[in-house]
């Protein structure tokens, strides 16, 4: 199977060799190991259709801190970028000067006024090589906001899945508790009757003890929940509500995945791969013209008198054309031109492996999803006959044809499964979480509605 080709294609862009580099990721035409037909929105948490959930997702997006630093550090690198450009333009100074003695306070002895602007001509592309790194800064930027915005919308998503599940926990286990305690109350009788021995209400007992272990257990797993999921939201643990009319979602269709070259090129870490590598070939345009001539234009025009009153009789003015060529440097010029070609390309091979990674970790996603679904059927069917077994070993221990430790063994089974069948239920939509993280492109914006299924990262600046 083949999957991905790299193309990296170098063209000349003025009278020096300035390497401009193309990375186009062309990925196999076979598609991923498994391949759905449910169109998936954006915003993938509306999937299941809770709007208690939802709710939770945006207020996250809207209040996480670690995402609004994100955002903060994405606005500063768009003013970096901006700054960026102020080299292209001549600048414009005023200075003005006043000198008086200490004797005549307010009595100037002489006075100066003065323009001066200078000018760098960007005979090498130095300038507009730091232009573009500034922007591929920047989308690298955005690149890291939008993969945190999905980060905090799977992490709140799962910490709303392991609340939900433990509260179902919680009624199952106070339901097992009072079976358990019923049980006792039967075995009790039957001792005084004397058709059991102590040991048998000892047994009874000890399941009870724990189940109130697995009580304990459950109501730390809740708090830590809750806990989690407050953290996400950037507000105090007492404030997550437990409503425990909530029930695990049902898992939605399997998306329409498509090709890995057309959805994988969406992820966040993909584009920041590819941001990074596009810098690092504008650092390395940049090393390339310090090894060539300067040349800087510079205008100056002032007056200077003795007396405040002829400042402005008199102006003078001159034009300066500086020329800056370096001529030995023991070799660290040009070193540094080559130590920039191997990070340019190290960047390359690290897109490569981020690539395949993504392709691998899909395809472990949907091999997962497939084996949690086997297990979930599985352990259904375990309970359904644990069920059929408690109630025929049941009649059998009560006319006497069983003894108590069959009875316990059944009742065993079934405590375990019931909590088994919780935990593989949420496994199975978390891993659907998973897979809609690994999809996505995490920007949640208002004017993305749906997937999109058409996007070329060469069409970027370039």
């Amino acid at each position: 199977m083949k999957f991905i080709k790299f193309s990296v294609l170098l063209l000349l862009t003025s009278c020096v060799q300035r390497n401009d580099v193309v990375v186009e990721s062309i990925a196999s035409s076979a598609s991923f190991i498994a391949q759905g037909d449910a169109q998936v929105n954006i915003r993938w948490w509306h999937s299941f259709d809770n709007e208690y959930l939802s709710s939770l997702v945006k207020q996250g997006l809207q209040d996480n801190l670690s995402l609004k630093a994100k955002d903060l550090r994405f606005k500063s690198s768009a003013i970096e970028a901006k700054i960026a450009t102020v080299d292209l333009y001549p600048t414009l100074n005023l200075t003005s000067s006043a000198s008086s003695s200490f004797d005549d306070v307010g009595e100037f002895n002489s006075a100066f006024f003065g323009l001066s602007s200078s000018w760098e001509l960007d005979l090498w592309g130095r300038i507009d090589a730091n232009i573009d790194k500034s922007y591929w800064n920047h989308q690298e930027q955005l690149a890291l906001y939008r993969g945190s915005a999905n980060l905090v919308a799977g992490g709140i998503t799962n910490a709303w899945l392991g609340l939900i599940s433990e509260q179902k926990k919680q009624l199952v286990l106070a339901e097992q508790f009072q079976r358990t305690k019923d049980s006792l109350s039967v075995i009790v009788r039957r001792f005084e009757m004397g058709k059991n021995s102590i040991t048998a209400i000892w047994q009874q007992q000890k399941l009870l003890k724990s189940i109130e272990v697995q009580q304990s257990k459950n109501h730390t797993d809740l708090f830590l929940y809750q806990q989690t999921l407050a953290l996400w939201l950037a507000v105090p643990t007492n404030e997550i509500k437990i409503n425990i009319k909530q029930t695990l979602p049902l898992l939605p269709a399997l998306p329409e995945i498509g090709v890995p070259a057309e959805v994988l090129k969406y992820r966040p870490d993909i584009e920041q791969a590819f941001a990074k590598i596009k810098a690092a070939n504008e650092t390395l345009a940049i090393a390339i013209s310090n090894q060539y001539p300067r040349i800087t234009l510079r205008a100056n025009y002032s007056t200077s008198k003795n007396s405040v009153t002829d400042l402005f009789d008199d102006w003078s003015g001159n034009l300066i054309a500086a020329l800056a060529v370096p001529l030995f440097d023991s070799g660290e010029r040009k070193s540094i031109v080559e130590q920039r070609k191997l990070q340019l390309q190290a960047l390359i091979m690290d897109y490569q492996q981020v690539w395949l990674k993504a392709i691998a970790t899909v395809n472990q996603v949907l091999i997962n999803e497939a084996q949690l679904l086997k297990i979930t059927k599985n352990l259904e069917e375990q309970l359904a006959l644990a069920e059929r077994t408690e109630k025929l070993t049941t009649i059998k221990y009560l006319t006497g044809k069983t003894s108590y430790l069959d009875l316990l063994k059944t009742q065993e089974s079934i405590l375990s499964l019931e909590r088994q069948k919780i935990d593989a239920n949420k496994r199975v939509i978390i891993n659907r979480v998973l897979l809609y993280r690994e999809l996505s492109h995490g920007d949640f914006s208002d004017n993305n509605k749906s997937m999109p299924t058409d996007h070329d990262n060469q069409g970027k600046k370039s």
